[in-house]
Order: structure tokens, then sequence, then C-alpha cells
């Protein structure tokens, strides 16, 4: 699975757990998390991200999916949740 406008939409979404009413607010932090999500991340944390977000795979499934073990796709989803927080708190009102 790539990473279009779409699906980044439902990461930026699950990810950004300080929920906003605001629309344009919205926009904004979904166009950061998207670039932060292309630039910041690992492929790894990306490939991670993606099948745990956006197709709701359970963890152990990534795992045997990627030929890793589960603790570190815990790790790389971890980590990457991480930064994109860290990157969403530089943007924040």
């Amino acid at each position: 699975m790539f990473l279009d406008d779409e699906n980044s939409d439902l990461i930026a979404y699950s990810l950004y757990l300080h929920g906003s009413d605001n629309r344009p607010e919205r926009e904004r932090m979904k166009r950061i998390l998207t670039r932060a999500i292309k630039h910041e991340l690992t492929q790894r944390q990306r490939d991670c991200v993606t099948m745990y977000y956006l197709e709701g795979m359970k963890m152990k499934e990534i795992a045997d999916a990627m030929n890793l073990s589960k603790s570190t796709v815990t790790r790389h989803i971890q980590s990457a949740t991480r930064k994109l927080r860290k990157v969403a708190s530089y943007y924040e009102k």
C-alpha cells in the first residue's frame, strides 16, 4: 500500500490525538503529518504504520508478513508514533 492524500488522512486522524473540531487546523495538521510520514520515518516504520493504521492488521500479522518479530513491529510503530507526535507538537498552537 502506498501513501496518498486519502490514506494519509486516515493516519493523520488516527495519530492526531488532540482532536480539533476546527477543519482548517485538521487539514493543516494532515499536511504536516503526511510530510512527516514521507520524510521522517524509515521505510520499515512507514510500512508498519500503514499496515497497522490503514489496513487494520494486528502486530502479529504485520510481523508475519514482514518476517519480523512482533516486538520489532511494536518498536517500529511506537518509534514512528513518537516521531510523528513530536513533529505535530512543533506545529500545535
